[in-house]
């Protein structure tokens, strides 16, 4: 699983610096117990043509992923942003919330997965992108073993 995240996230990377960011960029599985995970995601220039937004991103998205993560992977879903569609709209809500960390105690092996009520997308993986964990932590400066030794407890 975290294989094929990583995978996708490195896709994704060089789409948005061309196209512009997501709306929403998550990984849901519909079946918990046998996840098979759809990549959804909204975007102002999914509205101008679907097909070619869709055939782009399979274009750039699936050679990326090797044997392993295909097999775990379904299929790309799209949706323009803002879109009123309820699954979009939790979705959306489940991201904000994870950029304000609120999900941070589920964070295991670089990755949050959450569990929902909603029928097509009972784990919901939100990407990183700027959530409290990919925040860069403060850096306290370098001490020496011969200040670390002489300091006082």
């Amino acid at each position: 699983m975290r294989n094929l995240y990583m995978m996708i996230a490195q896709a994704l990377e060089p789409i948005e610096r061309e196209k512009g960011r997501f709306e929403v960029k998550c990984l849901v599985a519909r079946d918990p117990i046998e996840p098979l995970w759809d990549l959804v995601l909204a975007a102002n220039w999914f509205e101008a043509n679907h097909k070619v937004a869709l055939d782009y991103l399979t274009d750039r998205i699936m050679p990326c992923l090797d044997y392993d993560a295909m097999i775990q992977f379904s299929g790309i879903v799209t949706y323009p942003a803002h879109s009123q569609n309820p699954l979009v709209q939790a979705l959306s809500s489940i991201q904000a919330n994870h950029r304000q960390g609120l999900y941070e105690y589920l964070r295991a092996d670089h990755l949050v997965i959450i569990q929902t009520q909603l029928p097509q997308a009972r784990l919901v993986i939100p990407f990183d992108d700027g959530g409290a964990a990919a925040v860069e932590q403060p850096k306290w400066p370098a001490r020496s073993s011969r200040e670390l030794a002489h300091q006082t407890v």
